[in-house]
Formats: C-alpha cells, structure tokens, sequence
C-alpha cells in the first residue's frame, strides 16, 4: 500500500513537473516577445528624438494644442511605463515558476529514493516468509492469468478499431516503445506550437473551437491519481487512472471530433476482473484532434456525446463510473499518437 501510494505521488510530480516546464517555456516566449516590442519601442522614440516638455510647449500655437500635446505626452509614458510593467510582471512569474520547479525536482528525486528503499524493504519481507511468498504467488499467478486474457481482449480490441489503437507488437518492450513514441509526438507538437504560435505573432486570433494541443485536466477538481503508466499487475497500464465521485463531469482534455464511443455496458460497479464491454474500457469516447492525435476515456457510467460531434476543450462528454475492467469509480485517460500510447503524465496541465 506504501508502494501504490508513492507511485501515485510520484505520478502526481511527473504531471506537476511537465506542467510547469510548459509554462515556463510559454512565459520565456511572452518575456521574449515583450522585450522584442520594447525594443521597437526604443528605436522609435530615439529615431524621433526625445522632445522635453518645455520645447512642445514653445512650439505649440494655442492652450487647447498645449493641451493635446501634454496629454499626448501623458499617455505614451503610461504605455511605455506599462510595458515595463508587464515585463517585470512576467520576469518574476517565470522566475516563481522556475523556483517551483526546481522544488519539485527535489522533491521527485527524494520520493523516488523512498520509492526505491520501500521496494527493497518488501523484497526483504517477501524472501523472509515462506508462507506470504506462497500466499503472494497464487495471487500472482492469478493476476497474470487474469493480465493476459485481458491483454488478449485490448490486443483484439485493438484490431477490431481498424487501427485507431495500435500496439508495435515486437520484441520492443512497451516502455521504450511509449519512449520513442514520445519522441516523434514531442516533435510534431513543437512544429504544431511554433505554427500556431506565428499565427498569433501575425495577430490572427485562434477560434476557441479549434486544438492547439494543450492538452487539459479532464477532471476539474479532482487530481487524484491512483495509476499512471506502466506495469501493472503483470500486465502494462496505457494511461492515467483518475479517481473522483461517482458521476463527475469528465470534460474534453482538447477540441476535436468524436471518434468512436461505446455505452453499451451496464456493469457500473467495481471488479476485479473484465465483464467484456468495450474490451475492457466499458462505456468510452474516443477524441480526434487531428494532425494523428486522440483521446480516450475509460469507465464512464455515461456518454453525453456521439461519433461525428464537434467538442471544445472543457466540454462535458460524460460522467465518470466504473464501467469495464475497473475494481472502482475512476476515470481512465490516454493519449495517443498515430495510434500508439503516450504517457499522458507528459502532456496534460493542472494549472
């Protein structure tokens, strides 16, 4: 129970971590784009020269131009004292979050160190007591057998979508497959963020109905993580398990279309084993945001939503259950590119 609780904070850290380096880097280019506007700011004013007060007082031919003039002068200080303003503004905003994140480095690197002793902890245990090891291997044993017909059931599942979830099904272990995965889908969001990012530098202003690839909590409220990926009761978990009362909104983590939902199970209780429905996911939605990337979400009690609907990030697409393979109320997220997993810890804010 130490170990399931550690793994979760740390999964919790892994989130906090990769949220705050995306905002660190969205505040380095508003500091940057201030600076740059500051700069075209200086070559103006030295370009016209720096007139004082009493020249533009001289050179005026009546009270009311005296007027104009000084409110003139008033108001451009004002822009230029704001400018400044803003920068400071976002120069200490980055540096708080950069302290942020430093802290939680820290912090991630001491719980992995518990991590890594409590392990050791109930190795030692476990190889002390004859008993518990047998007691432990039949469950076990039994876990695998129950893993693998589920692994059996999501890999012809995974067919049965016609290539929308994809396993590389090679000797690759699954962690270096989701590694490289990662790797390619970092790469083809940066070339997405640095378009979107110069269409907004040219002042187009984005519709809020379509993705920009800043995928959001989908869980207002609720930050709970009991599981995040990785190997799981001998099996591999593809995505982060979300815990919260039975029939939270769970809301669209980006735009998209519907691709593909399910609301055909009525088994909304907790279990320790699949009932079949949606091959394990029970009632889910499946997103398309487009450029080869999508959502899912798992365990749903309802479906607000169906195939061929246009969503908003933050939308309502249904309530949170236990439907599936599922022992209790969660909602179970991935994100995945052309197909293949992604650590959704990696991709989605809590801010």
């Amino acid at each position: 129970e130490e170990i399931k609780v550690l793994n979760s904070y740390l999964t919790a850290l892994e989130i906090q971590i990769s949220s705050n380096k995306r905002q660190i880097e969205k505040k380095q280019l508003e500091i940057e784009n201030g600076i740059e506007s500051f700069k075209k700011r200086l070559r103006a004013m030295y370009i016209a020269g720096s007139d004082s007060y009493t020249t533009m007082i001289l050179e005026s031919n009546s009270f009311y131009d005296v007027l104009m003039r000084l409110e003139l002068i008033k108001r451009v200080a004002n822009h230029d004292n704001d400018m400044i303003d803003d920068l400071l503004k976002l120069k200490a905003e980055y540096e708080n979050t950069e302290k942020q994140l430093e802290e939680q480095k820290t912090e991630y690197d001491k719980q992995c160190a518990q991590y890594e002793a409590e392990k050791a902890k109930l190795d030692e245990l476990y190889n002390s007591s004859e008993e518990t090891k047998k007691a432990l291997e039949k469950k076990q044993k039994l876990l695998e057998e129950q893993s693998k017909a589920f692994d059996q059931e999501r890999s012809s599942y995974e067919a049965d979508l016609s290539g929308i979830l994809k396993s590389w099904n090679s000797s690759t272990s699954r962690d270096q497959e989701i590694q490289a995965t990662m790797l390619l889908a970092d790469s083809r969001l940066e070339e997405l963020h640095n378009a979107i990012n110069q269409r907004i530098a040219d002042g187009e202003e984005i519709p809020e109905d379509e993705c920009t690839y800043e995928f959001a909590w989908p869980v207002p409220g609720y930050y709970n993580v009991s599981s995040g990926v990785g190997p799981r009761w001998g099996s591999y978990h593809t995505g982060l398990d979300i815990t919260g009362p039975h029939g939270t909104d769970i809301c669209a983590s980006e735009s998209g279309t519907v691709l593909r939902t399910n609301m055909t199970c009525t088994h909304d209780y907790g279990k320790s084993e699949s009932c079949g429905c949606g091959n394990g996911y029970g009632n889910y939605v499946i997103i398309d945001h487009g450029n080869d990337f999508i959502t899912l979400y798992g365990h749903l009690t309802e479906v607000d939503v169906n195939p061929g609907d246009t969503v908003k990030k933050g939308d309502v697409i249904g309530k949170m259950g236990t439907t599936g393979f599922s022992t209790g109320d969660h909602l179970h997220l991935e994100i995945r590119y052309q197909g293949y997993v992604l650590n959704p810890a990696f991709y989605v804010d809590v801010v």
